[in-house]
C-alpha cells in the first residue's frame, strides 16, 4: 500500500517541474537602437528593466538579440548579447540600477534589405522554459 503523503509530495514536485519547463518569460524592452560601429558594423542596444535582467541571470536563460523585419517577422538575424561588457551567456553581468543595456554587433549590410527593422529577445533555458519578447522598432541614433 502506498503512503498518501508520499504520493501528494510526488504530485506536487511533478506539477512544479511541468510549470517551470512550460514557462515563457516575455520581457518588456524599454527601447532598441542601432548606431554605426567600427569596420562596417552596426551596434545594437536594447534597454531592459533590471527585473528582466535579474530573471535572465537567475534562471540562466540563454538568449539572442534578434533583428527582423517588422512587416512579417522574417529575415531574422540573431546577435550574441553582452551586458556591461560581459557575455550574457556567462551570467556574470551586474543587475543593479533601474535599467540594464544588452548590446551586440552585426555586419552593417544586414539592415540594407530590411525596410522596417525590429528587435526581439529570444532564447531559452534547459530547465526554466523559453524567453520570447514582443518585437520593438529599431531606432537609428547618431547619424
Amino acid at each position: 500500500m502506498s503512503n498518501p503523503h508520499y504520493l501528494v509530495k510526488k504530485s506536487v514536485v511533478w506539477l512544479a517541474i511541468v510549470a517551470l519547463v512550460g514557462c515563457v518569460v516575455r520581457p518588456e524592452m524599454i527601447s532598441a537602437s542601432v548606431k554605426k560601429g567600427a569596420n562596417k558594423t552596426e551596434i545594437i542596444e536594447v534597454i531592459l528593466p533590471v527585473d528582466v535582467a535579474k530573471k535572465i541571470k537567475a534562471r540562466e536563460i540563454y538568449f539572442s538579440i534578434v533583428i527582423m523585419d517588422c512587416q512579417n517577422y522574417e529575415n531574422r538575424f540573431p546577435i550574441e548579447p553582452y551586458i556591461a561588457g560581459k557575455l550574457a551567456s556567462q551570467f556574470e553581468f551586474p543587475v543593479t540600477g533601474e535599467f540594464v543595456t544588452a548590446q551586440g554587433t552585426m555586419p552593417a549590410q544586414i539592415l540594407i534589405g530590411v525596410s522596417t527593422p525590429c528587435v526581439a529577445l529570444q532564447g531559452g533555458s534547459y530547465i526554466f522554459g523559453k524567453l520570447d519578447s514582443t518585437p520593438v522598432s529599431l531606432v537609428r541614433v547618431g547619424e
